[in-house]
């Protein structure tokens, strides 16, 4: 569960820094796009240079789909939703065994399961793998192990009574 929980925080982390890079390709085409036509219309002395500021912004357009970071984060935006739903199964899973509803051998099964499930999420959004910045995995384990023991902890006191 812990890991499961790392992996969605990763995956999180990387999903907004790469919003940040598409972001600022958007904010770079639009300026491009917009200055080029005002630039044209304040000085036409120069209409090959605004006429290529704006050929510019609308290749940029085009080609957007193909930058790394743009189809990283499309994926990485659907896999942090997968992550996340699969995690709510695992805490389901957790309760279940918590509780003593679940017998040793449910308790393999469903950690089978889930990984399972997980390996299949990131093969479907990243079939060529991922490989997230070491230290972004390393803050996504620590954030993992806060949430998971303020989280749990709160279950321990409550069972003391």
């Amino acid at each position: 569960m812990e890991e499961l929980k790392a992996a969605s925080i990763c995956m999180r982390l990387c999903r907004n820094r790469l919003g940040k890079r598409v972001r600022t390709v958007d904010l770079l085409k639009a300026i491009a796009s917009s200055g080029g036509i005002a630039g044209w219309v304040v000085w036409k002395d120069y209409p090959f240079l605004w006429t290529a500021i704006i050929a510019a912004a609308q290749l940029l357009d085009a080609m957007k789909g193909v930058f790394p970071f743009a189809r990283d984060h499309k994926a990485a935006s659907e896999l942090t939703v997968a992550l996340e739903l699969l995690f709510i199964d695992s805490q389901f899973e957790w309760e279940r065994i918590h509780a003593g509803r679940i017998t040793e051998h449910g308790v393999m099964v469903a950690r089978r399961k889930l990984r399972k499930l997980m390996l299949e999420a990131e093969q479907r959004y990243f079939p060529d793998g991922f490989q997230p910045p070491a230290r972004l995995a390393r803050l996504a384990a620590k954030e993992a192990e806060v949430f998971l023991d303020e989280t749990y902890r709160k279950i321990k006191r409550v069972d003391k009574g």
